[in-house]
């Protein structure tokens, strides 16, 4: 049953947060927020997306977690420290009978880990976060979600949570497994298909072809979206997301495609940066010939 004034806590106010805080706050509800980032918790409060800052984890019907999963000292591996120390310490602070929505990525298991941390003491659930920033009308904070609770009774809290409170449309699926796994795996295929445009675009390169006019030939196909081919996969979702599908799955088969798509954005990575390290990769290739030698 939709509760009349919800307490909400949102804990890491980066993007995720943040644009969740905005959203939330825009609907009326009372928000507050939490963050180790002094500059984080002043644009919040700045902003007025957050009524006050939260000093303590008491008292709350509906916690948000939505901090980094990357290591701190290399952002395309993932770490999931933070996330798990604060489960420590709402498994002592947090308010019986919550719900606990994990926004943040994770690998396959670490929901289930928090739920066993907190003893079911507080209802666990997977949402991952999904937002555009450049159509936030469209695909901003309100857009189809993956939901998945750790319990039957997880998935009911946070359905209506999300459904009922928040008006956002979710698509439910039956294990907080399948909601972890949809969104490493959405990052995956994006990885390829970018990784996909590179490798295009080398080739061309090598064969004195223009990329772009070949990509708009293939996209005239209806059904087919050639990615344009920039500066190599960078950030932290894509690169991070990708690693977590790949340590998941190297193990199932002889060859994969994930690994060889991580080979190839590296190659053309060097191929953009340094085109003179390229040349020792490849020195007998049309690009170290031909190309390069103009540039």
């Amino acid at each position: 049953m939709e509760q009349k004034d919800p307490k909400i806590l949102i804990i890491g106010l980066g993007q995720i947060g943040y644009h969740n805080a905005e959203y939330m706050t825009r609907l009326g509800l009372n928000v507050e927020g939490f963050d180790l980032e002094r500059s984080a918790i002043q644009r919040a409060l700045n902003a007025e997306v957050i009524r006050r800052e939260a000093k303590a984890f008491t008292g709350y019907d509906y916690y948000l977690i939505c901090v980094s999963t990357h290591d701190p000292m290399n952002m395309a591996q993932p770490s999931f420290n933070s996330l798990l120390e604060i489960a420590e310490r709402l498994e002592q602070e947090g308010e019986e009978g919550g719900l606990v929505s994990i926004e943040s990525t994770v690998a396959k298991g670490i929901s289930n880990q928090v739920h066993s941390i907190l003893g079911h003491r507080l209802h666990v659930a997977h949402v991952p976060h999904r937002f555009y920033s450049e159509d936030k009308k469209e695909h901003g904070v309100r857009q189809l979600r993956v939901l998945g609770g750790c319990k039957y009774c997880c998935t009911l809290e946070a359905l209506n949570f999300y459904a009922a409170i928040l008006n956002i449309p979710v698509h439910t699926v039956k294990s907080v497994e399948l909601a972890e796994l949809s969104k490493i795996i959405e990052n995956s295929h994006r990885f390829l298909e970018i990784a996909f445009a590179e490798e295009l675009k080398m080739f061309c390169d090598n064969e004195g072809l223009d990329f772009e006019e070949l990509q708009g030939a293939i996209n005239s196909k209806w059904n087919i979206k050639i990615l344009e081919a920039r500066n190599g996969i960078g950030g932290h979702c894509l690169p991070k997301d990708t690693q977590m599908f790949f340590s998941l799955a190297k193990n199932i088969l002889p060859f994969s495609t994930v690994a060889a798509a991580i080979q190839s954005d590296k190659l053309y990575q060097t191929f953009v940066s340094k085109r003179e390290d390229f040349q020792v990769i490849f020195p007998n290739n049309y690009i170290s010939q031909k190309k390069l030698a103009t540039n």
